[in-house]
């Protein structure tokens, strides 16, 4: 960098400052919406509980995703949220954690594992559901 212009210094340092920020972020789970429902899945390994557990607040309904005895975590679950008969969302969760922020009122959500069919009734304003299969 000792024979680098000024200008292309600085931008160097800037990238080297915003690197290990932009390497947190690309861990981050992503918001999605659909209608008047939004919702966030992720992992619960390497910090994304952490991550997770820090955007709680900002959601009012939450569920895990478990299978046996042991509650082994799922991921890749098609999910399926119903308020008074119609689906208001629909997405393929990406880990075992998810978090909706919905109007308030009582939703059924459904998940689907190795053919199997799971259901629960959820209140907004509730975190701690779990689909177990």
């Amino acid at each position: 960098m000792k024979h680098l212009p000024t200008s292309v210094k600085c931008v160097a340092l800037l990238a080297a400052a915003l690197l290990p920020l932009a390497a947190s972020q690309a861990h981050a789970a992503t918001i999605h919406t659909q209608g008047s429902i939004q919702y966030v899945c992720s992992g619960v390994g390497q910090g994304s509980l952490q991550k997770m557990q820090a955007q709680a607040a900002k959601f009012n309904l939450g569920f895990w995703m478990v299978k046996g005895p042991q509650g082994e975590y799922l991921a890749n679950v098609p999910v399926k949220v119903m308020q008074n008969g119609k689906t208001v969302a629909k997405f393929t969760a990406g880990g075992p954690l998810c978090y909706l922020k919905a109007p308030a009122g009582t939703y059924t959500i459904e998940g689907r594992h190795d053919g199997q069919l799971r259901t629960i009734q959820a209140q907004s304003g509730t975190t701690a559901h779990y689909l177990r299969w």
